[in-house]
C-alpha cells in the first residue's frame, strides 16, 4: 500500500499551531519541509488571515488566528479521514493517555528533573548524581522504545507521526553528551518538548484539541 504524505499546507500550519510562535527555522523543524514550501504557505496564509505576523524583542515569526485554527481543523481531519486512519488514531490516543501507561510514567519520570535540566548551569554530578542521572537516561531511552512501538501503526497511515520517535531518541542522545537541558529544556526539541507536541498533535488531530479550545 502507498500511503500519501500529509499536505504542505497542514504540516505547515500544524508545525506553527505546535510551536505557538514561529518563524521559518521553527517551522521547518517541525514540518520537515524546504524552507521555500513553508514561506510559500505561510504568504498565503497571511493574506487570507490565517496566520499573522508577530515580533518582540528581536524575534519575528508567526501565530495562527482563531480563522487559521478553524481551517486546520478541517485540514486535519480530511487528513485523518483520507487515510483511513480514524480508527488508529483512535486506538493509538487512547493508549497514550491511559492511566498508569507511557504518557503519565513519562510525566513521572521527568518532573524531578524539571528545573535542573533548564538551568543555564549544569554542575558536574557526583557519584551518586552520575547515577540518577544515568537512571533517568536509560528510563527515557526504554520510553523511547514503548513509544515508537506505539505509534508504529498510526505511522502506516500518517507517515507525519514519524518525526516525534525521531526527535525523542536525538533528544535523548544529545542529554548524554550535552546536558539536561536536552530532557526538559525550552527553546530546545528536548524530550520534554517533543512529547508535549506529539500530545497535541493526536489531541488536535482527533479533533478533541479543537473541541478544548472551541470551549474556552
Amino acid at each position: 500500500m502507498t500511503v500519501a504524505r500529509s499536505g504542505t499546507e497542514l504540516l505547515t500550519l500544524q508545525a506553527l499551531r505546535l510551536a505557538g510562535f514561529a518563524d521559518a527555522d521553527v517551522i521547518a523543524d517541525r514540518a520537515l519541509l524546504p524552507a521555500d514550501e513553508i514561506l510559500t504557505v505561510i504568504d498565503q496564509a497571511t493574506r487570507t488571515g490565517l496566520v499573522e505576523p508577530l515580533s518582540f524583542a528581536e524575534a519575528h515569526g508567526w501565530i495562527l488566528t482563531d480563522l487559521g485554527r478553524a481551517h486546520l481543523s478541517v485540514l486535519l481531519a480530511r487528513d485523518v479521514d483520507g487515510a483511513g486512519a480514524r480508527e488508529v488514531l483512535s486506538a493509538t490516543s487512547t493508549e497514550f493517555e491511559r492511566p498508569a501507561g507511557i504518557n503519565a510514567r513519562f510525566v513521572e519520570t521527568v518532573s524531578m528533573w524539571q528545573l535542573r535540566s533548564t538551568s543555564p548551569v549544569q554542575a558536574v554530578p557526583d557519584a551518586e548524581g552520575a547515577r540518577e542521572l544515568e537512571q533517568l537516561l536509560t528510563a527515557l531511552t526504554a520510553l523511547g522504545r514503548e513509544l515508537r512501538s506505539l505509534l508504529a501503526p498510526l505511522l502506516n497511515c500518517l507517515p507525519r507521526f514519524g518525526r516525534y520517535p525521531a526527535q525523542y531518541d536525538i533528544a535523548v542522545g544529545r542529554a548524554r553528551t550535552e546536558g539536561l537541558r536536552w530532557v526538559t529544556g525550552v527553546g530546545v526539541l528536548s524530550c520534554h518538548a517533543v512529547w508535549a507536541e506529539l500530545h497535541q498533535d493526536l489531541r488536535s488531530s482527533t479533533g478533541e484539541g479543537q473541541m478544548n479550545e472551541s470551549a474556552r
